[in-house]
């Protein structure tokens, strides 16, 4: 109903009844003429007791109970604001820090402290983690540090929607906030992989700045050689370049930081005990964990692999040449080649089949047979494999066509030992296509180059299958240059190594610090350089992956065998590059409509306002007008008391006083008569 409706009016309206009528009552009573003899008569007159005051109380009651019955029938509402407004209902704050090795610097870590201090100590309820390779929460910013590990931002509104799925009070509204240095490495080149599905409003604070920054990207040993490639973040200069045996230093050279430039050290060819290689930059620069980089050179390998060629072509004498030079450059041994009418080798660890076509009857069962007792076979795909349009073992088709045009390459499953190789600079221009299960893809195309896992993942490039107890891994492209430019980048050394190892179930030698590795053993221990325990027996028992906190030589121990493993920071946070400004701004306001909530912090030009909540008032309208009928009632009945008891008062004294005055009266008439006869 609205306050204009002619019933309400007609409500107002009548409060003037009674203002009239008291009105009326306080005018002056009229006058009259009388004799003046009436003076001489004795009479009682009536007590009149001024009582305007207590009439007004009565009135001023009596006009607002009615005013509030009329206002209640008008039904009137009071606006709140929603329970999702920011006004009204306070968020819960997740702070999140970026708790990586590029946070290690002292300038970048004391800005994030302030900055948690501050959001902390404004917010009513906070909740504070630090971010590595996982989210950790964590009690007080001052009592933490940064790690070792990496802080990627792809796939990060999913880690921060489990992490609040754990808290108790994660039915609440939440604002999040990211401290962070916000390295341009550790963002992916596709910006949904940022937002994709987040469910909160996020504010962004860059801690830190850029500085110049040099680091050891990779070091590998081979032909007696050991070539340690330097990545400069900054101007180019020349340093110091360290080699370190077993904690003696066996080297020095000077070399330029350029980005790519490659030292050269003569090493030693492995023996009969692995080796344990510190490479040193003595650069003095921003980040000093990065200046070093550590490598295991194992004992003389007795892994036994077998390589199957499909062919005796050209394409496959130089298919088995990239193959030979990068087991060689991993120190394993020579490999066995197995024609398709010679004898299996009686020990064989793992298997590499080349562009199979079609396979002897007698091989193929005797490579199904290694499957079913355990072992690994990778098979590379081909011209070959295309014709034939099936896998060799098991029913998985292949299509007939061959799929164009360059992609690049990303890790799907992150967790799998082949996905810790690098894979940014690898091209991929022909690859076949393979129907491959859930939870089968290793490694995927991209139609761009992108950094997230799963961001715009095309087709199959590794795939996993299980046969029996063994491991069947099949690369969909071939060991040719006109396929891919897998051949000829480094990333090829790391995939046979991990792809030998995971086949053969080696132990690990290598890792990265915060990332997944595989030990393929039920029962492993790891020790740090101190001897201390960070890996307890049996935790591989049903969950064979482990994570290393921080770079250092540790020793992985089976019951039947130990050996030394290098782990390493990632390379990529030497790169202290941050992202624009302008990227950031595009961020923070994408995630001001994020539906968490039914109002946002962050008003954006595209959310839509909150639904207002009404209240009614006219129960509490009534409430009020029966509080002043009952008030009224009570001051009439105990004025009107009061008022007669004064009214009994006045007349009982003016009653004795007329006695006398009549008296008197008597007297002086008596007198005045008794002059006017005389």
């Amino acid at each position: 109903m609205s306050l204009l409706a002619g019933a309400f009016l007609a409500g107002l309206a009548v409060l003037a009844v009674p203002a009239w009528l008291h009105r009326m009552s306080e005018r002056e009573p009229a006058e009259r003429d009388v004799s003046s003899l009436m003076l001489m008569r004795e009479t009682d007159e009536p007590v009149r007791t001024r009582r305007s005051l207590a009439h007004k109380v009565l009135l001023a009651l009596r006009l607002a109970a009615l005013a509030a019955f009329t206002l209640a029938f008008a039904e009137p509402v009071l606006e709140v604001a929603s329970l999702g407004d920011s006004e009204t209902r306070e968020r819960t704050r997740l702070v999140v820090v970026d708790g990586s090795l590029s946070m290690r610097r002292d300038d970048a870590w004391r800005q994030a402290r302030q900055v948690v201090d501050d959001l902390v100590n404004e917010a009513d309820a906070a909740y504070v983690a630090l971010g590595g390779d996982r989210l950790t929460l964590i009690g007080d910013v001052h009592t933490a540090e940064p790690g070792f590990a990496r802080f990627d931002f792809a796939g990060l509104p999913a880690r921060i929607d489990g992490l609040i799925a754990s808290l108790p009070v994660r039915e609440r509204d939440w604002e999040v906030h990211l401290v962070s240095d916000f390295q341009a490495s550790a963002v992916p080149q596709r910006f949904n992989a940022l937002v994709e599905g987040m469910k909160w409003p996020s504010v962004l604070h860059r801690v830190g700045g850029e500085a110049d920054n040099w680091t050891i990207e990779a070091a590998t040993v081979q032909d007696g050689q050991m070539e340690v490639v330097v990545a400069g973040h900054g101007a180019a200069r020349d340093v110091d370049v360290i080699l370190r045996q077993n904690d003696n230093e066996v080297g020095r050279i000077r070399a330029a930081t350029v980005p790519g430039a490659v030292t050269r050290f003569d090493v030693p060819a492995p023996g009969r005990e692995a080796v344990r290689f510190e490479v040193i930059l003595a650069a003095n620069d921003a980040i000093v964990d990065d200046d070093v980089f550590r490598v295991v050179q194992p004992a003389e390998d007795a892994t036994t692999v077998a390589i199957l060629p499909g062919g005796q072509g050209e394409g496959d004498n130089l298919a088995l040449n990239f193959l030979r030079a990068a087991l060689l450059a991993n120190g394993l041994a020579e490999p066995i080649q197995v024609d398709t009418a010679s004898d299996w080798p009686r020990s064989v660890d793992a298997a590499i089949v080349v562009d199979p076509g079609e396979i002897a009857t007698p091989l193929r069962r005797r490579l199904e047979r290694h499957l079913d007792e355990g072992g690994g076979i990778l098979v590379i795909a081909g011209p070959r494999l295309q014709a034939v349009g099936v896998l060799p073992f098991g029913t998985a088709t292949l299509t007939r066509s061959i799929a164009s045009g360059v992609r690049g390459v990303v890790a799907v499953d992150a967790e799998h030992p082949l996905a810790a190789a690098s894979y940014r600079a690898v091209d991929v221009e022909r690859s076949l296509s393979l129907v491959a299960q859930p939870g089968e893809t290793i490694l995927a195309l991209t139609p761009a180059k992108s950094d997230g896992p799963r961001a715009g993942v095309d087709a199959p490039f590794v795939v996993e299958k299980r046969i029996g107890k063994g491991r069947l891994l099949v690369l969909l492209t071939a060991l040719d240059r006109d396929w891919s430019s897998l051949v000829l980048r480094p990333a090829f050394v790391g995939f046979v190594r991990y792809a030998v190892d995971y086949l053969a179930q080696n132990l690990p030698l290598a890792a990265t610090a915060g990332q997944p590795i595989v030990v393929p053993a039920s029962s492993a221990q790891i020790f740090d350089a101190d001897d201390q325990r960070v890996l307890a027996l049996g935790s591989t028992a049903t969950r064979p992956i482990a994570r290393i906190p921080r770079p250092g030589f540790y020793t992985v121990r089976t019951p039947g065998r130990e050996v030394w493993m290098a782990v390493n920071a990632d390379p990529r946070e030497a790169d202290l590059r941050s992202v624009s400004n302008e990227l950031l701004e595009r961020w923070q306001a994408a995630t001001e409509s994020a539906p968490g909530g039914a109002t946002q912090v962050h008003k954006g030009v595209d959310s839509e306002a909150a639904e207002p909540v009404w209240q009614p008032l006219a129960p509490w309208l009534l409430a009020l007008a029966a509080v002043l009928l009952l008030v009224e009632s009570w001051a009439a009945n105990v004025g009107g008391l009061a008022l007669g008891n004064a009214r009994d008062a006045a007349a009982g004294a003016l009653g004795r006083a007329t006695i006398p005055s009549a008296s008197t009266m008597q007297a002086w008439l008596a007198n005045w008569r008794k002059g006017a006869t005389a």
